[in-house]
């Protein structure tokens, strides 16, 4: 699975920044957020200041769908 390009927004993930907050319960199977957590720093992605991340919400309407695992 690739990541996506820069100029597609990444998600956090998460619905707030309390350490007890809520998680969005599809990030797992999105591509805004696979991208921000795993697939940029595998593709030696180090510097956000060019790629927005924004937080997560409830039915957000945004989700990519993630690629199946080869």
């Amino acid at each position: 699975m690739t990541t996506l390009p820069y100029d597609v927004s990444r998600c956090s993930g998460r619905f707030d920044l309390r350490t007890d907050g809520e998680w969005c319960p599809e990030r797992d199977t999105c591509q805004r957020y696979l991208a921000w957590s795993k697939l940029d720093r595998n593709a030696d992605v180090t510097d956000y200041q060019r790629i927005s991340v924004t937080m997560g919400w409830p039915d957000c309407g945004m989700k990519i769908p993630a690629e199946p695992a080869a």
